[in-house]
């Protein structure tokens, strides 16, 4: 046998493998243990992929989004209220909503902040 036909024999007996262990994991029942976690998981995972096959059913993504979609929150209305914006000794910028909620130390240097 030449060197192609041994790795075609290998591949097949591969896959062959492969159905074995799948058939095993579909067909015998764990009660306990590792395995049962094991199993449910391979079922759950085997499901799934099969799922995506295009025969199945598949929705578009407009679809999905929309079916998936929440109404957004209504968005926050802006007071007119006035922000500030004021640096501390670090140079660090700060906001606030009030004079009142800058230190006395910063409220001269506190600037309104424009929309």
């Amino acid at each position: 046998m030449g060197k192609t036909s041994k790795a075609i024999f290998w591949i097949i007996i591969f896959f062959c493998c492969l159905l074995a262990v799948d058939q095993f994991m579909i067909r015998v029942e764990f009660k306990k243990g590792g395995m049962q976690v094991t199993q449910e998981f391979y079922l759950d995972f085997r499901q799934r992929l099969f799922g995506l096959t295009p025969g199945s059913g598949a929705k578009s993504v407009e679809e999905v989004i929309a079916e998936k979609q929440q109404p957004a929150a209504p968005m926050a209305k802006p007071d007119n209220a006035p922000r500030y914006v004021y640096a501390d000794d670090s140079g660090v910028l700060q906001f606030a909503d009030s004079m009142e909620d800058i230190p006395p130390q910063y409220r001269e240097s506190a600037e309104r902040m424009e929309e």
